[in-house]
């Protein structure tokens, strides 16, 4: 197990792609932090079904938009488990709406946690890491930041201006705060993630895995599984030279820029 002795937090990881990659984290090795926004119970569910496969993890609740409960939520890491060395940014929200409808609320909710917390939760995590960097310089693994980014965020999608604009944020904030950190022996990488099976897709479209299915040119909409995959391999070992990079997690999506024609319908009816 390579992640063994290390700490992670996985923002929004009580449901799909971030409780995915809260245990696949765990299978490695790592004490796990899962952290929940509105979902405790879901949180507490993941929680039970790592520690059952004979790993550790706590369940930790807060709000990623308010800047200090991101400190409170790194304090919580470091007060369960003693140190905090990997730092999964995966809590985001997505709002449709046409830009000439598109209200402020709307914009806020979307930019202040996508954004806003995304960056303040990394903020709070590599400080901790610095520190734990100057007390303990010859740990070779440093640290890794990883943040869930879109195929949105590289490729104009309708429906999804504010959504799309945070995610093409959080790629350019990757590629700053790798120069910035690399110093102290972190990585800091994006997952671009592309059309994933899960309960809002779903609710939205029933037969989305079908439909993604024709297009995508691996023939199969994504899983939680394969963010968690790629994940696994930028907190490795040997991703120690991989840095400032967003990683497309889309199935080839991106290459092609189709999309079925009932997610067309469905990105303009909003």
């Amino acid at each position: 197990m390579f992640l063994s002795g290390r700490v992670a937090i996985v923002t929004g990881a009580s449901k799909e792609i971030g409780a995915a990659m809260a245990e696949a984290l765990a299978r490695e090795g790592a004490a796990v932090v899962v952290h929940y926004a509105l979902d405790g119970d879901q949180a507490e569910e993941v929680v039970a079904r790592i520690r059952a496969a004979g790993g550790k993890a706590i369940a930790v609740g807060a709000d990623c938009s308010r800047v200090g409960e991101n400190y409170d939520l790194v304090k919580a890491a470091v007060d369960a488990f003693g140190r905090l060395d990997i730092f999964v940014g995966n809590a985001g929200i997505t709002r449709f709406g046409r830009f000439l409808e598109y209200t402020e609320e709307s914009f806020d909710t979307v930019v202040g946690l996508n954004f806003k917390g995304t960056y303040f939760g990394a903020q709070a995590a590599a400080r901790q890491i610095v520190a734990q960097r100057k007390a303990a310089p010859d740990d070779a693994y440093g640290g890794r930041i990883v943040f869930s980014s879109s195929v949105a965020g590289v490729a104009g999608v309708i429906g999804l201006s504010a959504y799309g604009s945070t995610k093409a944020a959080i790629n350019f904030m990757t590629e700053v705060l790798a120069i910035e950190l690399g110093a102290y022996g972190i990585t800091v990488n994006a997952l671009g993630i592309g059309s994933t099976v899960n309960a809002r897709n779903l609710r939205d479209d029933p037969l989305y895995a079908e439909h993604w299915a024709d297009v995508l040119p691996i023939r199969r909409a994504l899983t939680p599984a394969d963010s968690a995959a790629a994940l696994m391999y930028l907190v490795s070992p040997g991703a120690s030279a991989v840095t400032g990079a967003t990683l497309m997690v889309d199935g080839g999506q991106f290459t092609q820029c189709r999309i079925p024609s009932a997610e067309e319908d469905r990105s303009r009816a909003n």
